[in-house]
């Protein structure tokens, strides 16, 4: 596995003041300022991706996030699974192996937009996909969902259209439009439309906060589309 030690162009343009800061970071890794910002979400979308997740899995997960995210999942796993984690930004693996150095956390300096060989039975994606360019956007989510195990499933947790009632809706539209060029297509296409396989897997969807936020749950078929229309033809046949 190459590691990349440069964070990718677009994020040094958007993002570099968050990940490049550590003490703008440290602010915002505050669990008060997470749930703060979250409009509150936080916690209740952190308890049901926990629910995706068996104790003996060996998860993965794309990106360092602030808050207690990370610090929960490894609780969930830690007797009898593992949490191997990618990023992108020096600065935030840092800060995460000074946060968690007195866990078994494995932190890789890694761009998942390439493929990986190693297989995981539960790969975590959480407030990652608003920040990428729709290329990169379906390479990490294609390979997400090709390292998974027999039975694995991906979890994703991003932005959606909010309800029309919702008073962020349309201050949150703004914003994006200045600031968060790539975000404001997670308002247009249901998010497995961005990854290229899409019919072979099972999509399920909770909605957060009017939804403000959506996890959006990947399992792989047992049949592909192409073994149904086989058995179909099979069984029309005799």
């Amino acid at each position: 596995m190459t590691k990349l030690n440069e964070l990718p162009p677009y994020m040094n343009i958007l993002s570099n003041n968050i990940y490049k800061n550590k003490v703008l970071s440290g602010i915002l890794d505050d669990s008060r300022i997470v749930t703060l910002t979250s409009c509150w979400s936080s916690d209740k979308i952190i308890k049901d991706v926990l629910r995706e997740i068996t104790k003996n899995a060996h998860v993965l997960q794309i990106g360092l996030t602030f808050g207690n995210q990370i610090s929960e999942v490894y609780e969930k796993v830690k007797k009898h699974g593992k949490l191997d984690i990618f990023d992108v930004s020096e600065t935030q693996i840092e800060r995460a192996n000074e946060r968690y150095k007195n866990d078994d956390i494995t932190i890789m300096n890694y761009n998942a937009a390439l493929p990986w060989d190693e297989k995981y039975d539960v790969v975590i994606c959480y407030n990652l996909l608003h920040e990428l360019p729709l290329k990169t956007r379906q390479k990490v989510m294609d390979n997400a969902l090709n390292c998974l195990t027999n039975g694995g499933k991906a979890v994703f947790v991003d932005y959606t259209e909010p309800e029309l009632w919702n008073p962020v809706k349309w201050p949150l539209f703004l914003y994006n439009r200045l600031y968060r060029p790539f975000a404001e297509s997670l308002w247009e296409e249901p998010l497995e439309s961005f990854c290229s396989k899409k019919e072979e897997y099972r999509w399920h969807h909770t909605y957060y906060c009017g939804k403000l936020y959506q996890k959006v749950v990947a399992v792989r078929k047992i049949l592909s589309s192409e073994d149904v229309l086989k058995l179909t033809k099979l069984f029309h046949g005799k």
